[in-house]
């Protein structure tokens, strides 16, 4: 490709960039003011994810693929949540231990997944499995301080609530991560 070429694409690839990760941004801030309203079925597939001990939801519309742990090269400086960067498909990615995040003791063994978020820079949740996947789960109605499950109350990562076969289910909103791995620079490829 010619100079001139290479340029318009990288603009262009910059642009669309810019509005994925701005459309995203709208799709949270939807789904929190959802979640807060509760009493309504919140839209779309959720996945289930288990993290020392504790169940969440995360809407797959926020999952770009979810992979087996890896082998990790370490990040020196980085927060304790913080497992290392592997790559994915050519792309360097940080992995953040989800239950570490939250204030927990993960068990991360062999059979542990990484679900890497969409978007940039790119993340990864390493959580100790996915159990399953729930469309249009019900937002809780209620006090969210009193029914957060114990481990998520307080948690900045805990966009709302959600009730799934009785049981009160967190919504994880990643974005805090993300922006503590922006704000630090996103990794060199490993």
């Amino acid at each position: 490709m010619p100079p001139a070429d290479d340029f318009l694409a990288d603009s262009a690839r910059a642009a669309l960039s810019a509005e994925v990760r701005r459309l995203s941004g709208a799709l949270r801030d939807a789904q929190r003011a959802l979640a807060a309203l509760g009493g309504a079925s919140l839209p779309g597939l959720h996945l289930v994810l288990e993290a020392g001990g504790r169940r969440a939801l995360l809407p797959v519309a926020q999952v770009a693929e979810v992979v087996r742990m890896v082998a990790l090269s370490p990040l020196p400086g980085a927060p304790a949540h913080v497992l290392g960067t592997f790559s994915w498909r050519g792309v360097p990615v940080v992995a953040a231990d989800l239950a570490a995040a939250a204030g927990a003791r993960a068990d991360l063994d062999l059979d542990a997944r990484v679900v890497i978020l969409a978007g940039a820079p790119a993340l990864g949740l390493a959580v100790e499995r996915v159990a399953g996947t729930v469309d249009g789960p019900k937002l809780f109605e209620g006090d969210p301080a009193e029914a957060a499950p114990e481990g998520w109350r307080g948690s900045p990562l805990v966009a709302g609530l959600c009730v799934d076969g009785g049981e009160v289910l967190p919504l994880l909103d990643p974005s805090p991560l993300r922006a503590a791995l922006a704000g630090a620079g996103a990794p060199a490829a490993p």
